[in-house]
């Protein structure tokens, strides 16, 4: 396996994955923080970094049936939730290119909490 690159988000609050820490996506990204995931309470953003997809599968959601790709953190790949590929039903469909990150696979952090682990400083190696 060859080396992964991390992108660090430079935002005053991010997401970063609970297992790692890297960091999945701005605060500022997210659409709607009303989602339901297989854990609980989800979030829709727009876009993610450091990111890993799996491959696309049909899946009945709550909201109807949808194409999906597993959306897993590209350092630990802990899964932290999926991408809407494509809804079958035509009042999802703003779904579409979408992710949706479980909020028990992800933790907050704020510019405070930046200080300490400012973007680009290296990050501790994995267990």
């Amino acid at each position: 396996m060859g080396l992964v690159l991390q992108e660090f988000i430079e935002a005053p609050s991010i997401y970063a994955c609970v297992v790692c820490k890297a960091h999945i996506a701005r605060r500022d990204d997210v659409i709607s923080r009303t989602f339901q995931g297989r854990l609980g309470r989800a979030y829709l953003t727009e876009s993610v970094v450091n990111e890993k997809l799996g491959n696309p599968e049909d899946r009945l959601l709550m909201t109807g049936m949808h194409t999906v790709c597993n959306l897993q953190c590209c350092r630990c790949d802990a899964l932290i939730g999926w991408k809407y590929i494509h809804a079958h039903d035509r009042s999802q469909q703003y779904k579409e290119g979408r992710y949706v990150l479980e909020q028990a696979r992800i933790f907050s952090v704020d510019d405070e909490d930046l200080d300490d682990d400012a973007p680009g400083s290296p990050l501790p190696p994995l267990p």
